[in-house]
């Protein structure tokens, strides 16, 4: 369940995978090198040059440490809390 629609697509560079404890899926830090947002309005997250953001990759198997990637994510929320979630990423160099 999303709070409203909303997107967030950023540029950053691949600073921690952690696996899920129950197998599947990870939290994937990103160490923010551009917000690339399309409409600052629909941008919940709002991750700052410099920051980190944590999300939260069904399938991170294409993924490494050091990875400079185009990730877009969601900020999904509900009645007992959220969580970001990386719907598409692409590797970029």
């Amino acid at each position: 369940m999303r709070v409203k629609p909303n997107r967030t697509v950023v540029r950053g560079r691949v600073s921690s995978i952690r696996k899920e404890s129950d197998g599947w899926g990870a939290q994937v830090e990103l160490q923010v090198l551009q917000n690339e947002s399309p409409s600052p309005e629909e941008d919940f997250l709002r991750p700052e040059e410099g920051s980190t953001m944590t999300a939260f990759l069904p399938d991170p198997a294409e993924l490494r440490v050091g990875d400079v990637v185009r990730a877009a994510a969601s900020l999904n929320a509900g009645p007992f809390g959220g969580r970001s979630v990386i719907h598409s990423v692409e590797r970029l160099g």
